[in-house]
C-alpha cells in the first residue's frame, strides 16, 4: 500500500531556534503542507539555503538539503540541478542572503532559467545579526549600523526577477496562508525559474510599518485583474506600487510564462557533441596558443 505523507512527515526531530512568534514557523508549515498536498517523497526534493534567520529552514526539514555559504544557495542549487535533474529544487533566503552577496548568481540564474523555485522571506533587514538594513529595506528605515535611516530607495526582488528572465514571479505574505500555500505549490509545479517573495515582517527588530496587518494587502490577480501573462502590466504595477507599496502591499503571480530550461537546453547540446568532436576543439585551441 502506498505510503501518505503528512505535513509532519517532512519535519526533522530538530527543534526551530526562532524567536517566539517569528513569521518563519508560518512559513515552515506552508512549505510541509505544499510538499504533503503534493505528496513529494522527502527524498524526492531538495532544499538549500545561504545563511540568515530563514536559511535555517533545511535543518528542519526531513528532505534532502544543504545549508551552504552566505549568498551561495543559488550556485549550489545549479549543481543538484545539473547533476540531479530528476530531483527538484528548492532555494530558501533571505533578502539580504538573496539580493546583496547573492544578487549576481540571481540574476543569472534567472536569465538562464534554471528549472528551480528560490523562495525569499523578506524581513527588510539583517535580523540574525541584529538589524542592519538590506537591499530592500525602505528609504529612511533605520538600523543599528545607520540610526538616521537608509539612504536609498529599496531594491525590489520582484522587478529584478522579471527583468532577468524568471518565468514565475509572485509575492505572497507569511500572514495570508491560503494564498501562501497556492502560490508555493504553483511555483514548485512551474518548469523554469520561479521567484516567490513572501513577506515576513521580523517581530523582534521589525517597526510597525514592517508589521503590515491582514488588510493591507491587495490580491493583483482577484482584486486588480492582472493577468499574469502581461509582463508590461507587471512592472507598471510594481512601478506605480513606490513607497505605497509599505501601506497596501501587492500580492498575487505578477509574471508566468513557459520557455525552455537551462537543463533541457544543456542536455539537447550535449547530445549533439561528440567525443570526437570535443577532442577536435582541444586540438584547435591547443594549436592556437603555440
Amino acid at each position: 500500500m502506498q505510503m501518505i505523507n503528512k505535513a509532519e512527515d517532512y519535519r526533522s526531530d530538530i527543534n526551530p531556534s526562532w524567536c517566539k512568534g517569528c513569521t518563519f514557523y508560518s512559513v515552515l508549515q506552508a512549505v510541509t503542507s505544499v510538499l504533503a498536498k503534493n505528496q513529494i517523497s522527502p527524498r524526492d526534493i531538495t532544499v538549500i539555503s545561504g545563511i540568515g534567520c530563514s536559511s535555517r529552514m533545511p535543518l528542519y526539514l526531513k528532505t534532502n538539503g544543504m545549508h551552504t555559504l552566505h549568498g551561495r544557495a543559488i550556485p549550489v542549487a545549479i549543481g543538484a540541478r545539473l547533476g540531479r535533474p530528476d530531483i527538484p529544487v528548492m532555494v530558501i533566503g533571505g533578502d539580504g542572503d538573496l539580493f546583496s552577496i547573492g544578487i549576481g548568481h540571481f540574476i543569472h540564474a534567472a536569465h538562464k532559467n534554471f528549472d528551480m523555485t528560490v523562495i525569499c522571506l523578506d524581513n527588510q533587514m539583517y535580523a540574525m545579526t541584529k538589524n542592519q538594513v538590506s537591499p530592500t529595506s525602505f528609504k529612511g528605515q533605520p538600523g543599528t549600523l545607520c540610526p538616521g535611516g537608509k539612504l536609498t530607495d529599496a531594491l525590489s526582488g520582484l522587478q529584478c526577477a522579471i527583468s532577468s528572465g524568471a518565468t514565475f514571479v509572485a509575492r505572497t505574505s507569511a500572514s495570508l496562508q491560503a494564498q501562501m500555500l497556492n502560490i508555493i505549490s504553483g511555483a514548485l509545479e512551474h518548469k523554469g525559474f520561479s521567484y516567490v517573495e513572501i513577506t515576513a515582517p521580523c517581530r523582534t527588530y521589525g517597526s510597525a510599518i514592517l508589521k503590515p496587518g491582514i488588510n493591507s494587502f491587495v490580491d493583483v490577480n482577484n482584486e486588480l485583474n492582472h493577468n499574469p501573462a502581461d509582463k508590461t502590466g507587471a512592472m507598471k504595477l510594481l512601478s506605480d506600487s513606490g513607497d505605497e507599496s509599505y501601506k497596501k502591499i501587492l500580492t498575487g503571480i505578477f509574471w508566468k510564462k513557459i520557455a525552455p530550461v537551462y537543463e533541457d537546453l544543456l542536455n539537447g547540446q550535449n547530445n549533439q557533441v561528440s567525443l570526437q568532436n570535443v577532442s577536435e576543439i582541444l586540438d584547435t585551441m591547443i594549436d592556437s596558443i603555440q
